[in-house]
């Protein structure tokens, strides 16, 4: 994909999921308590990020970049996957979203390099956040848990954070077409 693609993508997204937490104000926070511990969505979202990983960064590693173990690596992803689901059971769905943020911002940051338009630096910015969200839950995934039980007592905060990521996606979608 390129820069375009992955900047309607990624203004389709934020403004989605800002439009669905302000629809389902009362509701948002209980869902995201109830995903933070889901096994299935845990399951789910792992093997999307094993896949991501195997078939986009081990199959095209060169020789430089350890290409001739690729197979070792792999061998080592699929037991960390196994070993995660025995090990570290708790909150493993949170974990995994970080995962795959950290992947996707990986790709658009990689489509950004180099590029004249001014109207990137927007969508950069945006994949930066994403990037320390990201960091910061999968190291510490009980905040997860934490933020929405105090989002939960506070519906001001819902609807600042629900208008906010509408708000940077229809904006980024308006940017996007300067690109």
């Amino acid at each position: 994909m390129n820069l375009f693609q992955f900047s309607i993508l990624t203004s389709i997204i934020l403004a989605t999921v800002g439009m669905l937490a302000w629809l389902k104000q009362q509701r948002v926070c209980s869902a995201m308590l109830v995903f933070a511990r889901s096994n299935r969505i845990a399951v789910f979202l792992m093997t999307i990020s094993l896949g991501w990983f195997l078939f986009r960064y081990v199959q095209n590693l060169s020789e430089a970049d350890f290409g001739n173990y690729k197979l070792i690596i792999g061998l080592v992803a699929v037991f960390i996957y196994f070993g995660s689901f025995a090990l570290v059971k708790d909150f493993l769905a949170v974990r995994s979203l970080s995962i795959i943020c950290l992947f996707y911002s990986r790709e658009v940051l990689d489509s950004a390099w180099l590029q004249d338009s001014s109207g990137r630096l927007l969508l950069v910015t945006i994949t930066y956040v994403i990037i320390v969200a990201a960091l910061y839950f999968g190291a510490w995934p009980f905040r997860f848990r934490d933020f929405f039980i105090w989002l939960d007592k506070n519906d001001y905060m819902v609807k600042l954070i629900a208008l906010s990521f509408s708000a940077i996606g229809l904006i980024l979608l308006a940017v996007s077409f300067t690109l």
